[in-house]
């Protein structure tokens, strides 16, 4: 049975640093209550793409589940980033058993500390052996992490993802039919791509999640359950607002709100710094640092906001989201 919280918005929570780049695991707890004080999100994926996932060395990964599950028990589900330890540099490659260890390792240890589920993303670390297709090294990568935990297992396809490693919908239909496998994630707004995975998986208990979120319209009409993108952060309302309406037959409303939410995206020019700034005025204390993020495919370094552009995206989003309430 795919999860109940596996509809709306699932919030990809974004990373608490430090100055100097350390965890900050005050500043995280303040994401987190947030999130859940404001009734709008569904679960919290930590360890996320927009969180700078492939900065989080082996300890830090755990650190983040530990201090998310621990702050979130009883109120909110969280899903945890499982994937093994790399920074994306494809000229640099981990050692592909560490890899595996490592994910697997991490999978355990979320599930130990209370988590509603592991998302992993597809295994681009890991080239196929002699004789091998990368069809065979995700199926045996996915297989391995089902034997490891009893939990949710949920795929990534993130940004920038190796088009070997891309999910074919055949390929989607096989993984669909592991019984721990509950849902994929990917993160385009090809509606072509999106029509053909979804109509590949319909009636397998498995969940198609719209990985970005100018395409939750588009994904909800071919049988996307939920959406995770940085709206689902820092806007959720409006994007359940698309949901809500697309559901109850009022496709006019569900394409304002896509509109909003369109609008929202576009306008955005570094939405972690003006999330962690909004919530901090917000009586959510945290630091408005990221870090350094070194040859990385998913996130590039965004110039800090002027004050200038930061309060006329908060005069954007507080316009938007007065169009949602109630």
């Amino acid at each position: 049975m795919i999860p109940a919280f596996v509809r709306g918005t699932i919030a990809p929570v974004f990373t608490a640093f430090h100055e100097d780049g350390r965890l900050d695991d005050d500043g995280q707890r303040s994401i987190l209550r947030y999130l859940a004080d404001g009734k709008e999100v569904s679960a919290c994926f930590v360890r996320s793409g927009m969180g700078q996932m492939f900065t989080f060395n082996f300890e830090e990964a755990k650190q983040i589940a530990k201090v998310s599950c621990e702050h979130l028990v009883g109120r909110t589900p969280v899903l945890v980033g499982s994937t093994g330890i790399w920074d994306r540099n494809r000229d640099k490659l981990p050692d592909p058993q560490v890899f595996v260890q490592q994910a697997v390792e991490l999978s355990k240890f979320a599930e130990g500390v209370g988590a509603a589920g592991v998302v992993h993303t597809l295994p681009e670390a890991i080239p196929p052996g002699p004789g091998e297709t990368i069809a065979d090294v995700i199926v045996r990568y996915f297989e391995r992490i089902c034997d490891a935990v009893t939990l949710p297992v949920f795929i990534y396809q993130s940004p920038g993802t190796d088009d070997r490693y891309c999910l074919s919908p055949e390929l989607a239909v096989k993984l669909a039919d592991m019984p721990k496998i509950k849902g994929m994630k990917a993160s385009t707004a090809d509606a072509e791509y999106i029509f053909e995975i979804t109509y590949a998986v319909a009636g397998k208990d498995f969940a198609f999640i719209s990985g970005n979120e100018c395409g939750f319209l588009a994904g909800l009409v071919s049988g996307s359950r939920a959406v995770i993108g940085q709206g689902a952060t820092v806007n959720p309302r409006i994007l359940n607002a698309i949901q809500n309406r697309y559901e109850k037959g009022d496709v006019k409303g569900a394409i304002e709100a896509q509109h909003s939410t369109n609008l929202l995206v576009q306008r955005s020019r570094n939405t972690t710094e003006f999330f962690k700034r909004y919530i901090t005025e917000k009586g959510y204390p945290i630091k408005p640092y990221a870090r350094a993020m070194g040859p990385n495919l998913y996130f590039a370094d965004t110039p800090s906001l002027s004050q200038a552009d930061y309060d006329a995206y908060k005069q954007l989003l507080e316009s938007e989201l007065a169009k949602f309430a109630g």
